[in-house]
């Protein structure tokens, strides 16, 4: 597997925002976000992607906390993640999927209640709306995690179709948070957005907590 890092820090947003957690972060992407904010993790772009090829077990072995997230890049387009998520089960570990919407899920989906997903459904200014698996948001549990990702008044549109399509064809809704592209959006222009929809009103606001306690550019936080 190519791993970019692994590091202990806090959540910085999602359904474990503020609990201690380690990061897997895996090399490469499917997608290319306009407000990429790791774009050192992909291939092919002006910063160089620097990894560390290892073993599955090898990454578990170094996730020390109870809690892991791994994200990436995209970390569904890894040949071995599946048996990475195995084995930190396997030990016990909470783990935490940050998938992009674009990568089908189905293989990934367990019984386990120590796995859940926070997948993002990419808006309008993303550039890439058009990647995403509707079928991935069907297969939703009440523990996982939809996140949205606003630049514009637009993308609050997009959300709010995208919020009521969900409750339509779900009988139980996954967890729903919106953010607001950091410098891009103005987070008290979200909240107004979001108190002026009904529809929107269970939607949690969130900030990128990493952001605001380290540099924003700051790496392994």
């Amino acid at each position: 597997m190519r791993v970019v890092e692994i590091f202990d820090s806090i959540e910085g947003e999602g359904i474990r925002a503020g609990q201690t957690a380690s990061f897997i972060r895996l090399a490469g992407c499917n997608l290319r976000c306009s407000y990429c904010d790791t774009r050192y993790a992909l291939y092919g772009e002006k910063e160089e992607c620097v990894y560390t090829e290892m073993t599955p077990e090898e990454a578990a072995e170094k996730a020390r906390l109870r809690r892991v997230t791994l994200t990436g890049g995209e970390p569904l387009i890894h040949e071995d993640v599946q048996k990475l998520i195995a084995l930190l089960l396997a030990q016990g570990k909470e783990v935490n999927i940050e998938t992009n919407g674009a990568a089908d899920i189905s293989r990934f989906l367990s019984g386990d209640k120590g796995l859940f997903f926070t997948i993002d459904y990419k808006l309008p200014s993303s550039g890439e709306e058009g990647r995403m698996l509707w079928s991935n948001f069907l297969k939703l549990r009440p523990r996982d995690v939809v996140k949205f990702v606003v630049g514009t008044d637009e993308d609050v549109s997009a959300m709010l179709k995208i919020v009521l399509r969900l409750k339509s064809e779900l009988r139980d809704m996954p967890h729903l948070f919106a953010g607001a592209v950091f410098g891009q959006y103005e987070p008290s222009e979200l909240v107004r957005r979001v108190l002026e929809n009904e529809a929107l009103r269970e939607v949690r606001v969130q900030l990128q907590m990493h952001k605001f306690i380290w540099d924003p550019d700051s790496r392994g936080v």
